[in-house]
């Protein structure tokens, strides 16, 4: 059956490249679809960018019209190595753009077709990478039988017509030497199975790391090894091999490097922890000619958790588009932690939503989809993420309202003169507007819902929502001076004179363009 396939699509490539199509990587630019609410009065209607999971209307030439024409791999076919630049097989540059799984023993389960699918059409997603864990009681060695989850999902990329890495993702093990039969094991089966589809990318290394393994004396021996067994298999895919320091040091590989073709090079980030530095390795390695491939970066520490770094993130993104250079977001999780893209309670056989991501997920997503336009947060509190949401509120007067939600099952319900609040900075972002759905349960006229911002200082009030004892749903435009406010975050009171009165919020979300 994946000969019979692997015929079709060559035949299709064939048809496609026979008309003289090129292909430039690229992003759609349409804006996400526009939400417009009839607001009270004295409030114009302002469109956002809505949180939902929506195809784009036009993409660009390399990223096909779902389900309506030959996929993203159709178009590009094999990849190869051409200098230091990745390109497709019309020697065009490309870019690839996606997300890792987390271990995929313990989270494989949430990469599903839908799911994939919905990031193929909705993100612009065109590779994701599979992290398969060597040494953990999940991983490889003692856990064969994860080769089935690898292949189940390497077969579901190529269905949907992405590229797929597949990631010896060595961690605790330090050395690749460690377990280098296994590896020569398992690539020489995924090669042998997938070898003919110009889906595969092979990443044989994830993270060197410890003081003593190095370049030289660990690395490359093991390259020495697995690569050959790999290319007995697929004579021409591409191989990434991870550098010393977690994949850092590309500059100590650049001046050694491997004497194999279509061979690219692990570089591996976290914005709140890497900066300036790991850029210059970046460029020094790039100047010596060397194939880069980011597989692993995150918008949170390099710990994996802590808050997003809009601001550092942003400037390493720009970095990497100014070069061309692929770049791949951990992780693909549910995990409480910073770096998961996924909210806890998600749906895995139903497309994303902006309210199903986390705020990692969040600047992930647009990263990955190249648009002007972003969403900073959405809250649906499906999830009740007022902690790991990153709210402030009230003790104890902001809770959860289960009766009269306005979508799904939850919504926020503030009591008299309580706040719900939330940060985040606005420093790379401007034209702000405050999306929300909200009802004063209980109050009467003369009750509103005060919307305040902060710019560092003081508190900046915008407009009071006024009595709505039905639910209400509008956009609210931030002024200008709220756009680059690094201590940014905005406070919604419950300004209401009964002591049962509630006010309630949902589906609220801060929709932004890019500077």
């Amino acid at each position: 059956m994946k000969q019979c396939l692997f015929a079709k699509k060559t035949l299709l490539w064939a048809l496609i490249f026979s008309m003289a199509l090129i292909i430039l990587p690229g992003c759609g630019e349409t804006p996400p679809e526009f939400l417009f609410a009839t607001p009270p009065s004295g409030i114009s209607p302002t469109p956002s960018a809505t949180p939902e999971a929506t195809p784009e209307a036009t993409p660009e030439p390399a990223t096909p019209t779902p389900d309506s024409g030959p996929t993203f791999v159709d178009l590009n076919g094999k990849l190869r190595v051409e200098g230091s630049q990745l390109v497709n097989e019309a020697g065009q540059p490309i870019q690839l753009k996606g997300v890792s799984s987390s271990e995929v023993a313990s989270f494989g389960y949430l990469v599903t077709y839908e799911m994939l699918k919905s990031m193929r059409d909705d993100w612009n997603l065109n590779v994701f990478r599979i992290a398969m864990y060597t040494e953990d009681a999940t991983g490889y060695v003692r856990n064969p039988g994860v080769m089935e989850t690898v292949t189940r999902i390497v077969d579901l990329c190529i269905d949907l017509g992405i590229y797929v890495i597949v990631d010896w993702h060595i961690l605790y093990d330090n050395t690749p030497l460690k377990y280098k039969d296994h590896a020569v094991e398992f690539f020489s089966e995924i090669s042998a199975l997938y070898g003919d589809y110009p889906n595969i990318i092979y990443e044989i290394c994830n993270e060197p790391n410890g003081r003593d393994t190095t370049w030289e004396g660990h690395i490359k021996p093991y390259a020495d090894e697995v690569i050959p067994a790999i290319r007995k298999n697929d004579p021409d895919n591409i191989i990434i091999v991870g550098t010393p320091t977690w994949s850092q040091d590309v500059d100590i590989a650049a001046d050694d490097p491997l004497p194999y073709d279509n061979v690219m090079y692990a570089f591996h980030f976290y914005a709140g922890s890497h900066g300036q530095a790991l850029r210059d390795k970046f460029d020094y390695a790039l100047s010596k000619g060397l194939p880069i491939f980011v597989s692993e970066w995150g918008s949170c520490l390099n710990t994996g958790d802590g808050p997003t770094f809009h601001e550092e993130s942003m400037e390493w993104i720009k970095f990497m588009d100014e070069r061309m250079i692929s770049y791949v977001n951990w992780a693909f999780s549910v995990k409480l932690e910073g770096a998961s893209i996924l909210r806890q309670k998600v749906n895995a056989n139903a497309p994303l939503r902006d309210i199903d991501l986390t705020e990692g997920g969040l600047f992930a997503k647009y990263a990955i989809k190249s648009t002007k336009e972003t969403v900073l947060f959405a809250d649906g509190f499906e999830t009740k993420t007022f902690n790991h949401g990153k709210w402030k509120r009230t003790n104890n007067s902001t809770t959860y309202e289960t009766e009269k939600p306005y979508k799904g099952d939850y919504a926020a319900s503030i009591g008299k003169d309580g706040f719900l609040e939330r940060p985040v900075t606005t420093v790379p972002y401007e034209n702000l507007k405050l999306h929300l759905a909200y009802a004063i349960d209980g109050g009467k006229p003369g009750d509103v819902v005060k919307i305040d911002w902060f710019n560092g200082t003081e508190y900046v009030p915008v407009v009071d929502l006024p009595f709505a004892d039905g639910w209400t749903e509008l956009d609210v435009e931030l002024p200008d001076s709220a756009s680059g406010v690094r201590e940014f975050s905005v406070r919604l009171t419950a300004a209401v004179a009964g002591e049962g009165t509630r006010v309630l919020i949902d589906e609220i979300w801060l929709a932004a363009e890019k500077r």
